[in-house]
């Protein structure tokens, strides 16, 4: 399937919004939330992470779109000087293949919250054995109990899922119904 110009515009443009959206999260809104209920704070608002491959495949509809636009919207928060750094490096192609898939298991022909529920659920796959591995940001993770990891990877599920699949499928469709999107 190729892509058309409008295609190319709405990947950019989506790409854009969502990478403001990644940086606004990253350098405003972790930093309380963590404090407030750490890791486990940051699990219920994990899920706008995964809104560029949610957000950019659940609009064009075309295989490598999702893909697409969480590595570009990461590679926007990072020229925001997100503090993630480096480590965007692999959160955005990691997570987008992730939303990607799920997609592609539809074979990009339902758009239903089901799909869109799965798209925003799956990048959890990818984005919390990494926070536990490699980020800086939660060193003491590795120490974490079964439960306490169990705990927080369904956090990253369900938040995907609500935040990055619900949520995402219910602000399209009202701008759809405004006229201000067409799809």
């Amino acid at each position: 399937m190729a892509y058309s110009t409008k295609d190319i515009v709405l990947i950019a443009g989506l790409s854009v919004i969502s990478g403001i959206i990644f940086a606004i999260t990253s350098d405003v809104l972790a930093t309380p939330v963590e404090v407030i209920g750490g890791h486990y704070g940051i699990a219920v608002i994990y899920g706008l992470w995964f809104i560029g491959g949610t957000l950019t495949g659940y609009v064009v509809r075309k295989p490598w779109a999702a893909f697409l636009g969480e590595t570009i919207g990461a590679i926007i928060e990072l020229l925001a000087l997100s503090p993630y750094s480096i480590l965007l490096y692999y959160y955005g192609p990691a997570q987008g293949i992730m939303s990607e898939l799920a997609f592609a298991i539809f074979r990009y022909k339902k758009w239903d919250y089901t799909s869109m529920f799965l798209a925003g659920a799956l990048p959890a796959i990818a984005a919390y054995p990494f926070d536990v591995l490699v980020s800086p940001f939660y060193p003491e993770a590795v120490h974490y109990t079964l439960v306490t990891h169990v705990t927080l990877f369904m956090g990253y599920l369900l938040s995907g899922a609500i935040l990055g699949g619900f949520l995402v499928k219910f602000i399209v469709d009202a701008a759809v119904k405004a006229g201000a999107i067409k799809l």
